[in-house]
């Protein structure tokens, strides 16, 4: 790949230029670990210099030079000295100085603590001496030459120590890098792997790419599968590791293949000595939990390199002996069962059924599918039987494998046992309605079921799931009923929790948001009893939880429930409705913030999810995003694909999709058809109970003008529906409705207050156009510009309320002048700072007031800051 071009990093790069330039210091030293990009920020760094004002002289030490005196300035200084020269360190000094004639002398030293000491302490001298201000890079955790060292202990340069790239600098990259931005599972995966360091991002971006792994998918870049190790990325760790003692080698792979790993388990596989040595070296951190030791790998790509030169049968001697010490300690952790048959696998040493079941429960209960389904398999194959095989379908079915799952339950006959039939009932059920999209057959197969069961225990089970399965289908009074006589009577944990997250659902649907956030705080608190009998159960807790703060209007309670769930999903891995489920509550709460930019990052992953089957709600709500932006052709096939591939379209999934149509017309230019469809999804969603999306639907049909026949009912709404949303929006129907400018006004402020940016822009664009008729154009540009700020961070809207809103009409010299105002600038500085007459900036300052209807920096702070 070519050199990329520099990105990310913006407040790092503004402290350095500030630091480079500080009067009271020579300039700065920027350290961090090796490949973390400390030589791109000092370039930066050095083309905020003038020019013309100053003389740069680069200087690269490096290894081979580090033992010849003056070796670094070779290029820049005579080959030798003159004769009987006594003070050599002046002479080279001077000889530097003569380079700058007359102009300010820079010094850019890159990876200065391989500096030979000759060249250390020259340097170092003109610097002290303010002859020379330093722009050096320092790879932390090596050796630096005294002269060097003492720059910044001293005070005479600072030092400035930088971090790995994070998220926000990796998208930033690499979105200029390749012409387009990636989606956000990709730059998570990428930031995992390379852990932000620059280099190996870069080598790694690269063969990606030339495999296919890494490609262009409808308009953003999106990482399919591991990224494989090239040659050139091999060559790197090896280069970074250094040569390794066969005990060293040692502690890498049994790391590699274990981590976490305690650290006194390593040292009895390996020794103390190279435990310690590995430690130093960096190639393993340790981390001190109350008294255990845990060792995982210096960084994850030693552990991808470790693994794949490992010889296979090398490979099993080494996990046969990781099997031997845990069994020594007598398996007292509770992952330890499941490390061990893991490991008994791998080595080739075999597993009962029995302990491969438990540690494929384990394996769920960690979200982790792949392994759970190997483990399930091998279970299976071992004369699992009936069990293992339910075990199995069920994890295929919530890895969104549900063709694999149907195939296992076909294939397993019909037990004996009333205990086994029925749970092979429950299983057929999910898959027929989850899987198949067959909701009625599986309704009807719980029924006929219920009836034959003898035990209360089992048709109390059955009950559960229909419950279970009539709350996602959204018959809200149904499923409240059932939920209540449930509650009723006696139950286990699991089953508990199961009835407390189908009545939070219903609720939820209900507009009755507080009590139903309450009831699924209740079930998580209770999850140590459930959490290993059907650990699923964390996601559609969390989906309704963020679906409480998303009808209501309270983006707190949505980011809470986000942090949550990405907690109880931390490490989850396979595709799974866990994760489709935190994709959609995060793409939800950015597109309610108005941030639609972001919501596309988060939501292309899912939506264009290779296998998955059940990701018709984050493509719905891919769909919405781009609407909103305009995109409707876009958003239209994004939409008949999310309904062609769905395969539970009896959920609620399909009041999204009607909401989306409402917002795919209007994108289109059909407004009068975008309210008819507003109206219509309104009508259908009172009839069947449904008052959270039905307020949501009504005030579609407010957003986009038409506001006089939902009035009533969204008044009506406000009195029962929690939360501030619905409220909101009966104000925003009435003041619209009566042409009350200042009522939107304030709509506008109450909905930006909660946070929702783009019903507060929509509003005050709507003002906007009812003061221009009746109070004149300074009032009218005065919403506008509230309107235009906005908007301007909702990250391209395109909406009927914000389609004729202009920018406003700000030259280049007046935009200047306000954004200096806006930061608190009087005239006389802000005339110094432009080279401008103060009459001048006065005059473009009052242009600026009078074209954005302000009156003071403070309202003009908050519009240029709001849209920034």
């Amino acid at each position: 790949m070519k050199r990329w071009p520099f990105a990310g990093r913006r407040h790092e790069l503004a402290d350095l230029v500030r630091l480079a330039r500080d009067p009271t210091a020579q300039g700065v030293i920027i350290a961090g670990p090796a490949g973390v990009g400390k030589s791109r920020l000092a370039g930066e760094v050095l083309t905020h210099f003038h020019a013309a004002k100053v003389t740069l002289l680069r200087v690269r030490a490096t290894k081979a030079a580090s033992a010849i005196p003056n070796g670094a300035l070779a290029d820049l200084i005579p080959r030798q000295h003159p004769p009987h020269l006594v003070n050599t360190l002046r002479w080279a000094a001077d000889e530097l100085l003569a380079h700058a004639r007359g102009r300010v002398l820079v010094l850019s030293v890159d990876d200065a603590h391989l500096l030979d000491s000759h060249s250390a302490e020259v340097i170092a001298s003109l610097v002290r001496g303010g002859q020379a201000r330093l722009v050096a890079t320092l790879r932390t955790g090596e050796p630096a030459p005294d002269p060097v060292t003492l720059l910044w202990r001293d005070g005479h340069v600072r030092r400035y120590d930088t971090d790995p790239l994070s998220d926000d600098d990796v998208t930033a990259v690499l979105t200029a890098a390749l012409g387009g931005p990636p989606d956000d599972a990709t730059v998570r995966r990428l930031g995992e792997v390379t852990e932000g360091n620059a280099l190996f991002l870069y080598e790694v971006v690269g063969a990606a790419i030339a495999s296919g792994a890494l490609s262009e998918i409808h308009g953003m870049w999106k990482l399919t599968g591991d990224p494989p190790l090239a040659p050139r990325l091999v060559d790197l760790i090896h280069e970074r590791i250094g040569a390794l003692s066969p005990e060293l080698k040692d502690v890498l792979e049994y790391t590699a293949l274990a981590e976490p790993i305690g650290a006194r388990m390593l040292s009895a596989l390996t020794s103390e000595r190279a435990l310690l040595e590995a430690e130093e070296r960096g190639l393993i951190r340790v981390r001190v939990d109350r008294r255990r030791e845990i060792a995982r790998l210096g960084h994850p790509l030693y552990g991808e390199v470790a693994r794949e030169r490992c010889p296979e049968l090398r490979r099993r001697r080494r996990h046969a002996d990781l099997v031997a010490a845990l069994e020594s300690t007598g398996l007292h952790r509770r992952e330890d069962p499941l490390r061990v048959t893991v490991w008994r696998l791998a080595g080739g040493l075999g597993a009962a059924p029995g302990p491969l079941l438990d540690a494929s429960r384990l394996a769920w209960s960690a979200h982790d599918y792949p392994l759970a389904i190997r483990l399930g398999e091998a279970a299976l194959d071992a004369g699992g039987g009936t069990t293992a095989a339910i075990q199995l379908a069920t994890l295929l079915d919530y890895a969104q494998q549900p063709d694999r799952a149907r195939a296992v339950l076909d294939a397993t006959r019909r037990p004996d046992d009333e205990p086994s039939m029925a749970r092979l009932v429950l299983a057929r059920a999910s898959n027929l309605a989850w899987g198949m999209d067959r909701l009625g057959d599986a309704l009807d197969l719980l029924a006929a079921t219920e009836k034959d069961l003898t035990g209360t225990a089992r048709r109390r089970q059955v009950a559960v799931q229909r419950l279970g399965l009539t709350a996602s289908a959204a018959r809200t009074g149904d499923a409240l009923r059932l939920s209540a006589d449930l509650l009723a009577g006696e139950l286990g944990p699991a089953q508990r929790a199961q009835v407390l997250n189908s009545r939070a659902l219903a609720l939820c649907y209900a507009g009755r948001t507080t009590e139903a956030a309450a009831l699924v705080r209740e079930a998580l608190d209770e999850s140590a009893a459930w959490r290993d009998e059907i650990p699923a159960l964390v996601s559609p807790l969390h989906s309704t939880w963020s679906m409480c703060g998303y009808f209501s209007g309270d983006l707190a309670v949505m980011d809470q429930a986000i942090a949550s769930m990405r907690a109880a999903l931390a490490g989850q891995r396979g595709w799974s409705r866990g994760e489709g489920s935190l994709a959609l509550a995060r793409g939800n709460a950015a597109t309610l913030r108005g941030q639609l930019g972001a919501a596309l990052l988060i939501l292309h992953a899912p939506a264009n999810h290779e296998t998955a089957l059940t990701v018709g709600g984050c493509m719905a709500a891919y769909a919405a995003a781009q609407a909103l932006r305009g995109e409707s052709a876009a958003a239209r096939d994004t939409l008949q694909a999310a309904t062609d591939r769905n395969r539970a379209t009896w959920t609620a999934f399909m009041r999204w999709v009607a909401l989306t149509r409402v917002w795919i017309a209007a994108a289109g230019g059909e407004n009068a058809r975008a309210v008819e469809l507003a109206l219509a999804a309104a009508a259908d969603c009172r009839e069947s109970g449904l008052a959270a999306f039905e307020a949501v639907a009504l005030h579609d049909a407010v957003r986009l003008g038409a506001p006089s026949s939902v009035v009533r009912r969204l008044a009506e709404l406000a009195e029962v529906h929690e939360g501030p949303r619905v409220k909101l929006a009966a104000r925003h129907a009435a003041a619209l409705a009566e042409g009350d400018a200042d009522g939107l006004l304030a709509v506008a402020a109450g909905f930006d207050a909660l946070g929702l940016r783009l019903h507060a822009a929509e509003a005050a664009a709507q003002a906007a156009a009812r003061l221009r008729r009746s109070r004149g154009e300074k009032a009218a540009r005065a919403a506008a510009t509230e309107a235009w700020s906005m908007a301007g961070a909702c990250q391209g809207p395109d909406t009927p309320a914000l389609r004729g809103l202009a920018a406003p009409d700000l030259t280049d010299r007046e935009l200047q002048v306000a954004q200096l105002t806006a930061a608190g600038l009087s005239h006389r500085q802000i005339a110094l700072e432009l080279g401008i007459a103060m009459r001048t900036a006065m005059n473009h300052r009052n242009q600026a007031y009078w074209k954005l209807g302000v009156n003071s920096p403070a309202e003009l702070a908050k519009a240029l800051n709001r849209f920034r």
